[in-house]
């Protein structure tokens, strides 16, 4: 330690005496060295803040599919009742339905769910219906999310040859997800 800090006693001692002073006193009464988490609870706070933000920038560029989803808002009958064609993820099948009942039921396939067979039956309802843009995908609990994802592919995405004969470029852009029960297969 070094020695202290000589001054004149008409004037205040300079801060750092002081501080000298009062460390050699609390040297002397035996303190303990202590860590002066102040600082590193500041640095944590901003931490915690840019997390929180830069997580919610993250999940916003996830969005890549505008899903619609049920809710409570009423809405105004139109003049044509819409087709509100639905297709059923179940194990072994995909069934595809409209509001009077099953269209078709599409058994799977050895490699999985037929989004082959799918995709045409989709594209024959789009050319039935060409003014309906929403579909309903009813997802039972055992389908793995990854066929989802690929039915709802199917249901968004029209295949290259049907665009060619006049077809948009998405069969079903709005898309709405819901529970199916196994047991939903006609």
């Amino acid at each position: 330690m070094s020695s202290p800090v000589a001054f004149d006693e008409d004037e205040a001692p300079p801060r750092k005496a002081r501080r000298t002073r009062r460390l050699e006193r609390h040297l002397k009464r035996g303190g303990n060295e202590e860590l002066n988490i102040v600082s590193m609870i500041d640095v944590f706070a901003v931490l915690v803040f840019f997390l929180l933000v830069s997580s919610s920038i993250a999940a916003a560029r996830l969005n890549v599919l505008s899903l619609n989803l049920p809710s409570n808002d009423t809405v105004s009958v139109p003049e044509k009742p819409p087709l509100q064609l639905t297709v059923s993820l179940i194990p072994g099948a995909l069934v595809v339905s409209d509001r009077n009942g099953a269209i078709r039921k599409l058994d799977n396939t050895p490699a999985g769910y037929n989004i082959q067979a799918l995709s045409e039956v989709l594209v024959e309802t789009k050319k039935a219906a060409p003014s309906e843009n929403s579909i309903t995908l009813l997802v039972a609990p055992d389908v793995p999310y990854d066929d989802v994802v690929k039915v709802m592919d199917a249901a968004r995405l029209t295949p290259a040859e049907a665009r060619s004969l006049g077809l948009p470029r998405e069969l079903y852009p709005l898309i709405s997800l819901g529970d199916a029960k196994p047991e939903a297969a006609p």
